[in-house]
């Protein structure tokens, strides 16, 4: 399992909308996503399809379940070609103004059952989060 975390100069609030936008538009937020589609819906899950470009240019479609309540949202892995396991999206109130944003990514390789930990990935997935939430509130 890694996690990485930030703080941000956003309102709890405010980062709560847009990790309810993400569920529909991840492409904002996660790097190398496209072709997002909503398979099913529910009241606080949603059943979701798409393509991420691996880092060796590769790309794969996989399907994820979504869960979220406030200020957790749950992606976990339904079909991944590599990998089973689920990401963590947490927002803790710092302040009015401050929210400290984690992402936990508790991945395990399918065949070998190894935890997945290239820790970039993960930071990289914070990263562009807080700069496009921060950029939308600025």
């Amino acid at each position: 399992m890694i996690s990485h975390s930030t703080t941000i100069p956003v309102s709890i609030e405010n980062v709560w909308k847009h990790f309810l936008n993400k569920i529909a538009h991840p492409e904002n937020f996660v790097p190398g996503v496209s072709n997002i589609e909503i398979l099913e819906e529910k009241p606080y899950e949603v059943i979701r399809a798409m393509d991420i470009q691996t880092p060796n240019a590769n790309k794969i479609r996989f399907t994820e379940k979504i869960t979220w309540n406030p200020y957790w949202v749950k992606f976990e892995i339904i079909d991944h070609p590599f990998h089973t396991g689920y990401v963590d999206n947490l927002a803790e109130k710092i302040s009015d103004t401050e929210t400290k944003i984690t992402f936990t990514l508790n991945w395990k390789n399918k065949v070998t059952g190894e935890d997945f930990t290239q820790e970039d990935i993960i930071i990289n997935a914070v990263n562009k989060t807080a700069d496009y939430i921060v950029e939308k509130e600025g």
